[in-house]
């Protein structure tokens, strides 16, 4: 069963909007490197993960998935050098910073977050299962596949109920 959350999120997604998916990129595990180490660099007490297709190296959307941890009463420690490296956030909500960015031809979502909301948490443990399982992984990937050029709320909403499968049971 979606949460109030997921709902709210696929309400929010255009009607018109696709999805599309490629094949993995090992190119991407160089950027990934690169982008950790800047992170790193200017603040180096953040935990950083990356997570998401690229992450697992399995096909997706092109994109990378980075998340720094803080407890959000520090996210003001970290924003100036941040804010440096890849400019104004997107969005800023009460336990989490978003960025959204391109680096070569690849999409970045990075996030400045709190590691014990229920969202990350459940995050993380969907890609826990998924790195640690090769058949749920498998199936998952296929999944992703099968949505390709499909409306992006038909996928999202696809991928939360298989999350919810794997968490829930």
């Amino acid at each position: 069963m979606l949460t109030k959350d997921e709902i709210d999120f696929l309400e929010k997604i255009p009607a018109n909007k696709k999805v599309y998916i490629y094949l993995f990129n090992p190119q991407i595990i160089k950027i990934v490197r690169n982008l950790i180490q800047l992170i790193n660099n200017s603040n180096p007490d953040l935990e950083i993960k990356h997570m998401g297709s690229a992450a697992l190296k399995i096909s997706g959307q092109n994109d990378i998935d980075i998340y720094a941890f803080s407890n959000p009463k520090n996210f003001s420690k970290y924003l100036p050098q941040l804010i440096k490296l890849f400019g104004e956030p997107l969005h800023r909500h009460e336990t989490f910073i978003e960025w959204k960015f391109k680096k070569d031809k690849f999409d970045i979502e990075f996030y400045l977050t709190s590691k014990n909301s229920e969202t990350m948490k459940k995050q993380i443990k969907v890609f826990e299962i998924l790195k640690k399982n090769k058949n749920i992984l498998n199936e998952y990937e296929k999944l992703k596949e099968s949505m390709n050029g499909k409306p992006f709320k038909e996928y999202q909403e696809k991928k939360y109920n298989f999350y919810h499968k794997i968490i829930d049971n």
